[in-house]
């Protein structure tokens, strides 16, 4: 499983690999899971970022629950009743944990695509395996030497097709375009959604953005079989023209342009009737490969995008040490949960001195405090809660006034809006000393397994001291 998240995290990077795969299988089932996850690490990046916007926050979390939880359709994940109520309870406010069982749920059901998925790679490498020693005489000719530059040339031609889908792409404009990014294309920013409003503005201070908008217009035409003929006028009225397709700055050539009058009958044909299906999609081609050919480099070799993707990356950083190790997140989180189970916990980092106890009891009571708020208790209630919180960890009438392992800039933030009533005013203190709890997680599971190893030892020693007495006596 380790190694399958590891995959996710990087899934972009690799070209969507495992999602084709997922795509070409047929199983909705996974289908829906890899795009639920996808989106979800979206929803999760708002959380990091700089500034966040709780507006776009519950705006996205909405999205997610209408799209795959709530919704029958196609891309539903056929949830458990029980735990769609309880996202449903705890919608409003959305917090970064909202969909954690969700989740858990969704990458059991991408295991089973991940296994499939390395059991077909694993079958394809030995039918290669078995050619080689069916014909070993144009291996042997060259000795060892020969196939290690076989495996080096098969290796390369892998990370070719990975980080582009067009080889011709690595000359002319791409060579501009550093190599981490050369595998980007057009999908890649209409997935990013952000990055799709940022293309369209470089598009519109060149004087371009009339490509991406076509290119836009004809997909959305496609999705949607409501109104065809008049939307289809529409769209012919405004890009199928002397003035953009037919025209002098036409993303088709005269050659192009000529097989596409013929796939559509005529120009009269085009304005006013519905083009076959191969004819939309060759207009469609024909701006993408010129979006692709064009523009795409000259944007992905910007600064801006750059230094977009570098931030991106150390978020992403973030989520992967979240999401991947020997421990989930989501497991510690039950765990704490847990009255039984906390207090093992409790007296364990009791015993490590400093704050740690008081970060525990800080991370409990903040998920009180989440609750009240998904109560939609009244505004005193909830400014009394923030008070309790502040007055026992954060400025504490007992020095040091913080009683919890955050930094003092932190804490007074904190202080500033503790009249805001937001309910995300313990966020960033809450992960701090959750991280700081993470640190002790693997020591603690190493403790908990050798205490009930000597425990079970004990047991069996007694219980055989018992039946020896037993024997003796009778």
């Amino acid at each position: 499983r380790s190694e399958m998240l590891q995959a996710l995290c990087v899934e972009l990077h690799a070209g969507l690999y495992f999602t084709r795969f997922c795509e070409q299988s047929g199983n909705q089932r996974w289908l829906n899971a890899v795009y639920f996850w996808t989106d979800l690490q979206h929803f999760h990046q708002l959380f990091y970022q700089e500034g966040m916007d709780p507006f776009t926050v519950q705006r996205d979390a909405q999205l997610l629950y209408f799209t795959y939880i709530f919704s029958l359709a196609r891309r539903s994940l056929d949830v458990q009743e029980e735990i769609r109520r309880e996202v449903h309870r705890r919608l409003q406010p959305a917090f970064e944990e909202l969909f954690d069982r969700i989740e858990e749920h969704v990458l059991n059901t991408l295991l089973e695509a991940w296994t499939q998925l390395l059991r077909r790679d694993q079958e394809s490498f030995q039918e290669v395996t078995d050619t080689q020693l069916t014909h070993p005489s144009s291996l042997l000719c060259g000795g060892n030497e020969f196939l290690l530059k076989t495996s080096r040339k098969c290796i390369q031609n892998v990370f070719d097709c990975l980080y582009s889908s067009n080889p011709s792409h690595a000359l002319g404009s791409w060579a501009c375009v550093p190599q981490s990014y050369r595998g980007y294309r057009l999908s890649f920013l209409v997935d990013q959604r952000q990055e799709l409003l940022y293309f369209m503005s470089f598009l519109r201070d060149h004087r371009a953005s009339v490509h991406l908008m076509c290119w836009l217009d004809v997909e959305q035409y496609q999705r949607s079989p409501q109104n065809r003929q008049e939307r289809w006028q529409r769209l012919a009225s405004k890009y199928l023209n002397e003035e953009y397709f037919f025209g002098a700055s036409s993303p088709a050539t005269a050659e192009q342009q000529k097989q596409i009058v013929s796939l559509a009958g005529g120009l009269e044909q085009m304005q006013s009737q519905c083009l076959p299906t191969a004819a939309v999609l060759e207009i469609q081609d024909i701006v993408r490969n010129h979006i692709e050919e064009t523009w795409l480099p000259l944007f992905l070799s910007t600064p801006e995008f750059t230094k977009r993707q570098k931030d991106k990356s150390k978020v992403q950083h973030r989520l992967i040490k979240k999401i991947i190790g020997d421990w989930s997140a989501i497991k510690i989180i039950v765990f704490l949960l847990n009255p039984s189970s906390c207090q093992q916990f409790l007296n364990f980092v009791s015993l490590k001195g400093d704050f740690l106890e008081n970060d525990v009891r800080f991370w409990l009571e903040v998920q009180r405090y989440k609750d009240l708020c998904h109560s939609h208790s009244d505004e005193a209630t909830v400014q009394q809660k923030i008070s309790t919180i502040i007055s026992c960890f954060i400025n504490s009438s007992m020095p040091p006034a913080l009683q919890i392992d955050i930094p003092p800039e932190q804490a007074q933030r904190i202080l500033e809006k503790r009249h805001e009533l937001g309910p995300y005013i313990f966020r960033e203190a809450q992960m701090s000393v959750f991280n700081e709890l993470m640190k002790l997680w693997p020591e603690f599971l190493e403790f908990s397994s050798s205490v009930r190893e000597d425990f079970k030892n004990w047991y069996s020693a007694r219980v055989l001291d018992y039946l020896a007495n037993i024997s003796a006596t009778c």
